[in-house]
């Protein structure tokens, strides 16, 4: 089924959000707030702070206020993934599908002490008490082609198919290539003229060459280079011959993004559209409301079936129910087809909500083995639309599917709310029994210390009506055994989990 991509831009001096809608559909949000921009990519003249020789690892200071973190032997995936991948995980050489071999190892880079400055690069933004992870194999994104210095190495997209013309981009790049220069090229580069695709290549040879030059002229810990903003990045790996239309409500913005179409694509300049209606962009393509409806862990299916996404430190959990949906044939045919409805948007859930690492899918069970099969092959293909590199597993005789997708900062849920001061972000806060329960040990531990002393306990007025019952009797029987009185107050600003216990002394 083809597939009509639009890219919507809210820009505001404070915030620049970017959405990509597939049939209308919200399918992936990008958020760039002038208070927290993204480091994936910029370029440090670290000091090490600190080794872990342990772990084979490293505090960096590059002058923010996290150190970053930095193994000093880069996995293959660190190398490949660093600045300018990002979310563009299909851009990697095709390991494991013995297509490409992966590239060679690098010659060892050289020890590292403590105090000693190092070139590195931001390849995961710091989420939560984490600082951002680095490597010293730096990778610079173009158009076209991803350049890797230091690696010898031509890779291509593994979503370039067609075997001539991998290899006529193949041979291209390789006779171009200097010693030393590593190049991926991008799915973007599908037949373009041979003078574009060198063109990118003379760019960044130029842009690595800047960097060095850069970097003898900073000092240790700084800033040595800055990536694109989010705006500029989208357009360089998300606007593509698909993307039928490209919304934006500030006229500036606008303009600037014209502009820099009419240099690159001047035929798709028409795609460039104002947004002219006093309605807010977001709320007239319908993209605000799914933004509110993502914050739920549960997302309803068309025929009333629906999925249950939470999301864990270990791992994200997706269960399948099939609620309200009966089905019309017999118990089988319920659970297969609720199966199939929830792939696309167990897929376009992980998308939109960024979620990644390790992700277990829990499908309702299914006897036959031709619809485990069916679904399978249906998981596989959704997997297909995302752009952030996902592999998922055989399906278990429990009916669970594990998958790992590749993580590109903080999930949607963390970089829009933080934990609940109440909950610490459980999600969940004690029952009124359990607060209760709470104050009546509290008074058993006072024991004869209460004798003529009145206990005055304080408790929301949205939690009083729950503390009734059986319960209440109980620990007002136990204040009478000790001798005591119990005033009950309702107050406003005491939290609703807890129970205020004052003890006045008679």
């Amino acid at each position: 089924m083809d597939v009509r991509k639009s890219l919507v831009v809210n820009a505001t001096p404070l915030e620049t959000r970017i959405a990509l809608l597939e049939n209308g559909q919200l399918c992936e949000l990008f958020i760039e707030r002038a208070t927290s921009k993204s480091l994936v990519g910029n370029v440090y003249k670290g000091r090490v702070a600190k080794l872990l020789p342990g772990m084979q690892s490293a505090f960096v200071g590059i002058g923010t206020n996290k150190d970053g973190f930095l193994y000093l032997d880069d996995p293959v995936s660190q190398r490949l993934a660093a600045a300018g991948l990002g979310a563009e995980s299909d851009e990697e050489t095709e390991e494991g599908e013995g297509v490409e071999e992966l590239p060679p190892p690098p010659a060892p880079l050289p020890p590292l002490h403590e105090g000693d400055e190092v070139l590195v690069q931001v390849v995961k933004d710091p989420i939560g008490t984490k600082g951002p992870r680095l490597s010293r194999h730096l990778s610079f994104p173009g158009r076209f082609l991803v350049y890797m210095p230091g690696i010898d190495h031509i890779g291509i997209s593994r979503k370039i198919t067609d075997s001539g013309e991998r290899d006529r981009l193949r041979e291209l790049i390789r006779q171009h290539a200097g010693p030393g220069e590593g190049f991926i090229v991008r799915t973007a580069a599908i037949g373009e003229k041979d003078e574009d695709l060198l063109a990118d290549v003379t760019f960044l040879r130029d842009l690595w060459a800047e960097v060095q030059a850069q970097a003898t002229r900073v000092a240790a810990p700084g800033l040595v280079w800055q990536d694109l903003r989010l705006l500029h990045k989208v357009l360089r790996d998300m606007f593509r011959e698909e993307v039928a239309s490209f919304w934006v409500d500030d006229p500036a913005v606008h303009e600037e993004v014209r502009g820099i179409v009419q240099k690159l694509h001047p035929d798709w300049a028409d795609r460039v559209k104002p947004f002219t209606s006093d309605l807010p962009i977001f709320e007239a393509f319908g993209i605000e409301q799914e933004i509110e409806a993502a914050r739920s862990p549960k997302v309803h299916l068309r025929h009333g079936g629906s999925i249950v996404l939470n999301q864990t430190e270990a791992l994200v959990s997706v269960d399948v129910n099939t609620g309200r949906y009966v089905g019309k044939k017999d118990l089988e045919e319920t659970v297969f087809h609720t199966n199939m409805e929830a792939i696309p948007e167990i897929v376009r859930q992980l998308r939109l909500r960024n979620l990644g690492g390790i992700i277990v899918v829990d499908f309702i069970d299914m006897l036959l083995p031709e619809h485990r099969e069916a679904v399978m092959a249906r998981l596989q293909e959704e997997l297909t639309r995302d752009r952030n590199h996902a592999r998922a597993a055989s399906l278990s005789e429990f009916g669970l599917v594990e998958m790992t997708r590749k993580r590109t900062g903080p999930s949607l849920e963390r970089q829009l709310s933080q934990p609940c001061p109440a909950c610490a972000g459980s999600g969940r806060l004690p029952s009124a029994e359990t607060i209760l329960l709470r104050a009546y040990r509290e008074i058993a531990r006072q024991g004869t210390r209460l004798q003529g002393a009145t206990v005055r306990l304080a408790v929301h007025p949205d939690t009083a009506p729950g503390l009734q019952g059986e319960a209440r009797e109980g620990l007002l029987d136990l204040a009478r055994a000790l001798g005591a009185k119990v005033a009950w107050i309702e107050r406003g600003d005491v939290a609703r989990h807890t129970v205020g216990l004052e003890i006045l002394p008679g």
